[in-house]
């Protein structure tokens, strides 16, 4: 096997592993893609709208290159490497193989956006960076997490690590070219230290890798997470636990056969599962009270103020809501796929709807969750859009109609096996849409009531059609059985 031809094994097994029976999710990812390069490119001004296909380029480049270097870490088993002549030294060039190329990739379209004399060195060294801490991301997902803490940081000891910076800064003027080499040898050096050589360290860590992975597929498919067994996470998770048998003991004190809110209710435990309303609200409180303690901590020991924080984090932060409280309600739907064995044994419960009747309660069960999140994250939005003086960001909010008008209004009956890129392409084309939204009102002045009243005319049509198709559907449940 030539050298070009065992490279291009490593490299592209992401894409020979691709579940061939599901083409569906990337086409239409790909089609959002052209559609709002072409959108942007018609309606945008002419010194904006070239920018819009360069930078769905480089989305798509990073992308692929941490899909890329997941499959290799993945393809870095420590029996593999103990057992296989060649097998790590393949791996660790094929990856230095390709961040040269998406740091390539990367700095070209970036120089392409902005083509100013001099600044592709500082390009080039952000680009390796980016790819370098990219791949080492998908090893160690906590990174992502370090970086968001220490970047409040970094702008609250902004006067104590001014001397550093102006320090390297005076380096990088007069020895550009031997600062950029030195940064890229040591770029070269993490992505080879990303790849381990076989023992009993690399044993423990792909042992722990594999159950990251096989828990973040459950998730998107709905299942209770594989890493609820792992033991320190046992115990953390006992509160809920409790929480949730309390819940449950209550609902049953106060069962009531002809009472269809409270056959519902007891439906819905199952029916929901690992998305029912109780469990995500404690997780949103978990990760509320976190944040929290982070602001408070910073803002107390840095003495940056509140204002300035979020006057360059509020658009982040409204993003990081708006997906928090939106995104859920879009792969509800597919929660009943995991039930659906234990959905025949709910047909049998007393009183409980059935046929039309039971499309139109568990529509409106959907709906209901949604409508409270949409609401509870708009008037959270609000709030930050008056603090940042950034109004825009009701464009998300805004957004997630036409969404959830397509992904609350499903067949149970004829829906197929969820899998990561069905749960995946609603939120992402909700961000699309947003995006579009967005620079409508920023690039040409659009004014944001303009824009709902497109979206209501949009959404309200599509949901009274879907709504019709809904009811008059087969009975819902089980789900998928005539998939």
């Amino acid at each position: 096997m030539t050298a070009a031809a065992r490279y291009s094994q490593v490299l592209l097994a992401v894409w020979r592993q691709r579940d061939l029976s599901s083409p569906w999710g990337r086409r239409t990812i790909a089609a959002l893609l052209v559609l709002s390069g072409a959108a942007g490119m018609i309606w945008l001004p002419r010194d904006a709208a070239w920018r819009v296909p360069l930078v769905e380029l480089i989305v798509v480049v990073l992308g692929v290159w941490m899909a890329i270097a997941a499959n290799m870490l993945e393809q870095n088993h420590p029996t593999a490497a103990r057992t296989v002549p060649g097998h790590v030294r393949t791996l660790k060039r094929a990856a230095l193989l390709g961040w040269a190329l998406c740091t390539l990739l990367f700095t070209l379209l970036a120089w392409a956006m902005m083509p100013a004399a001099g600044v592709w060195p500082i390009l080039l060294l952000c680009s390796g960076f980016l790819s370098a801490f990219l791949l080492w991301t998908t090893r160690l997902v906590w990174l992502w997490f370090l970086t968001i803490l220490l970047s409040p940081l970094s702008l609250a000891l902004g006067n104590w690590l001014a001397p550093a910076r102006r320090a390297l800064a005076a380096l990088w003027e007069t020895h550009t070219y031997e600062v950029l080499l030195l940064c890229l040898i040591f770029q070269a050096w993490l992505v080879v230290r990303a790849f381990a050589e076989g023992g009993a360290r690399h044993q423990a860590r792909y042992a722990t890798q594999a159950l990251m992975r096989r828990s973040m597929q459950m998730q998107l498919e709905g299942k209770a997470p594989a890493i609820n067994a792992w033991a320190p996470f046992e115990r953390l998770a006992r509160p809920f636990v409790r929480i949730l048998s309390a819940w449950l003991q209550h609902v049953l004190d106060r069962a009531d056969n002809s009472s269809p809110h409270s056959i519902m209710a007891r439906a819905e435990i199952v029916l929901h599962g690992q998305q029912h309303w109780l469990r995500y609200a404690m997780t949103m409180g978990v990760i509320a009270a976190v944040v929290f303690m982070i602001f408070t901590l910073v803002l107390t020991t840095t003495g940056v103020s509140l204002a300035l924080v979020l006057q360059h984090g509020g658009f982040g932060m409204g993003i990081g809501l708006a997906s928090a409280g939106l995104n859920p309600g879009f792969t509800t739907p597919n929660m009943l796929w995991q039930s659906r064995r234990e959905q025949a044994l709910l047909q049998l419960l007393p009183g409980m709807p059935q046929g039309r009747a039971l499309n139109v309660a568990l529509a409106r069960l959907q709906w209901r969750d949604f409508i409270a999140g949409w609401l509870l994250t708009t008037m959270l939005l609000v709030a930050l859009g008056a603090a940042t003086g950034n109004q825009l960001l009701l464009c998300l909010p805004l957004a997630a109609l036409p969404i959830a008008a397509m992904t609350l209004t499903r067949r149970p009956a004829l829906m197929r096996a969820p899998n990561a890129m069905t749960m995946v392409a609603p939120s992402f084309i909700f961000l699309t849409l947003a995006g579009m939204l967005f620079l409508l009102a920023r690039e040409l002045s659009t004014p944001l009531w303009l824009l709902g009243l497109a979206v209501l005319a949009v959404s309200a049509p599509l949901l009274a059609w879907r709504w019709r198709r809904l009811v008059a559907a087969p009975a819902a449940l089980p789900a998928g059985r005539l998939a």
